[in-house]
């Protein structure tokens, strides 16, 4: 659904290229005479996260992902019935790793 309105002419924004351009300023929008500036350059700099972030990038693509004989192995076990869960070693290694994440030191 539209409603007319009477009477309403949409305004023109006031951009630095519209306000010149009625006033015989060039098209680039500095006055004639007026020297160009010199380029600017993009910096980029990586932080200290980043920068980890890569070196365990790089340290985690020259490992394996997949062991198969241990998988063998442990697949081997659990169909046998042979495969028991340490949990206080699962606990342990679970509050390492959340540790290490946090960046939390033992106390």
């Amino acid at each position: 659904m539209t409603n007319e309105i009477n009477g309403f002419r949409p305004r023109s924004l006031d951009t630095p290229d519209n306000k010149s351009a009625g006033r015989g300023a060039p098209a680039n929008g500095r006055p004639a005479g007026t020297p160009a500036t010199p380029a600017r350059t993009d910096q980029v700099s990586l932080t200290e996260t980043a920068s980890r972030l890569r070196e365990l990038e790089a340290l985690m693509a020259g490992t394996p992902d997949i062991d198969p004989a241990r998988v063998e192995a442990l697949r081997q076990a659990i169909q046998d019935g042979r495969y028991e869960i340490d949990n206080a070693h699962v606990a342990d290694k679970l509050i390492a790793l959340e540790r290490s994440l946090f960046g939390m030191n033992k106390s």
